[in-house]
């Protein structure tokens, strides 16, 4: 395959992204965590679509054993509590941001189930590139397996919602992983096979922290990441490549303008084929992109080939993108990498409820998205991808003004599993972090 195996990705830029809850006020009265759960079953329970009759019936027993409890549980605790009950949904848009507070000097990527360092505090540089293998006594696979606990979807992107808690002993300690609050041991494995074993406990974060993959060293897909869309000539490939990480406009223009002039350009510069980055497009708004998406694999010509390359982050309005694009191209569309981080089905369209007193912020689904059989069983889709004529999950005037502009498209695929099988891996990171000296010396 002229592409290659992918070069593995480090992420840094969506640990902020993906968000944090803001910070408790500290209250653990009885009367304050009532009330928490109170709004927690009003404004997020009864509200969210996604979970099933079973998963509701479950989320109400545990409310009420947390209500028996009002008072006697430590604050973290507590959080954790709520976001297992919001994980019951099973639902990657359905989401409870634990409280934020400092954490470990390190952080962490998942990579295939497993965990790596990416970022570290100086004094902990030699961190970096080693993989978790425990932390106070619980095996690595014991701790991922606690963690999704906190959140649903599959399990690639329960890992990737994750990555701050594995930092935070005291979240770790309310769920059983670690001995105290205040720090926890992790165990790592080096990239030459060494263990390290340290005590690590939580500090602010620094400037000089330093990062896996330093800017001078970032590959292409990573360098700009503060821009939403972008592309670049690959004569080598007889292609354009396009990245697209949010489906938003932004400040450089309208996404739909940038595809309308990628598109020229590559007729212009006469490349036949098409690379179409979307492994860090988590989302946005694919009403945006869906037209031109449509009629893309028409517009390049038979003659040419579309090249999609997906990874766990492709996600939400990323992932119907991917959707549309195969559909429309059929087996002219090659998908590459690893699967993206959601199933065909997922609830999605959230609104915020946030509690006063636990610091917990949670997102409720909406609306349905059936990606596999054009929601033809269902009522209760966005308009935008409903069967035309049926009943849909969107508010009256939003449902008619899509439907006399834009109108609706169905979808339909088998799969967004990658043909062509290329799963994450930090071995081609490490060797691009091994130029000028990389790793630094062991401590001793």
């Amino acid at each position: 395959m002229m592409f290659g195996r992918l070069l593995a990705l480090t992420f840094f830029f969506l640990l902020a992204a993906l968000g944090r809850a803001a910070a408790p006020d500290g209250a653990t009265s009885g009367e304050a965590q009532t009330e928490d759960l109170n709004i927690f079953r009003r404004d997020f329970l009864e509200a969210d679509r996604s979970y099933s009759d079973a998963a509701r019936r479950e989320a109400e027993h545990r409310l009420q054993i947390l209500e028996a409890k009002a008072g006697s549980t430590e604050a973290a605790a507590f959080a954790v509590d709520l976001c297992q009950i919001a994980a019951l949904a099973d639902n990657g848009h359905t989401t409870c941001k634990l409280p934020h507070a400092d954490g470990a000097p390190v952080s962490f990527l998942p990579v295939g189930g497993a965990f790596y360092v990416i970022t570290a505090s100086p004094r902990n540089s030699d961190l970096l590139g080693s993989r978790l293998i425990a932390v106070d006594g619980h095996p690595a696979a014991a701790v991922g397996s606690a963690l999704r606990s906190l959140h649903g979807g599959v399990a690639a992107w329960r890992d990737i919602e994750a990555m701050d808690a594995l930092a935070r002993p005291d979240l770790l300690h309310a769920l059983g992983l670690a001995r105290a609050t205040g720090d926890a041991t992790y165990r790592f494995q080096a990239g030459d096979g060494h263990v390290i074993e340290r005590k690590l406990a939580p500090e602010p974060q620094r400037k000089d922290w330093v990062k896996l993959l330093p800017k001078d060293r970032m590959p292409w897909p990573l360098q700009d990441q503060q821009r939403a869309f972008r592309w670049r000539d690959a004569p080598e490939l007889d292609a354009i490549v396009v990245e697209i990480r949010r489906n938003l406009d932004d400040k450089s223009g309208r996404i739909g303008d940038f595809l309308a002039k990628v598109e020229a350009d590559r007729s212009r510069l006469g490349r036949k084929n098409l690379v179409l980055d979307m492994r860090f497009n988590t989302g946005g708004n694919f009403m945006l992109t869906r037209d031109f998406l449509t009629a893309w694999p028409a517009r390049i010509g038979a003659q040419g080939r579309v090249f999609v390359l997906e990874s766990p982050f492709t996600f939400s309005a990323g992932m119907v993108d991917v959707a549309y694009l195969k559909q429309a191209g059929g087996d002219r569309v090659t998908l590459i990498g690893d699967a993206p981080g959601d199933r065909l089905m997922f609830f999605a369209d959230q609104r915020q409820v946030s509690l006063p007193h636990s610091g917990v912020t949670l997102q409720y689904a909406t609306q349905r998205y059936d990606l596999q059989d054009g929601c033809r069983t269902y009522g209760d889709c966005f308009v935008g991808i409903a069967q035309p004529g049926s009943a849909t999950g969107t508010p009256p005037t939003t449902a008619a003004a899509i439907d006399q502009g834009k109108g609706r498209k169905p979808l339909s695929v088998k799969t967004l599993d990658p043909d062509i099988a290329a799963p994450w891996s930090v071995d081609d990171l490490l060797k691009k972090a091994a130029i000028r000296g990389w790793p630094p010396s062991r401590r001793q």
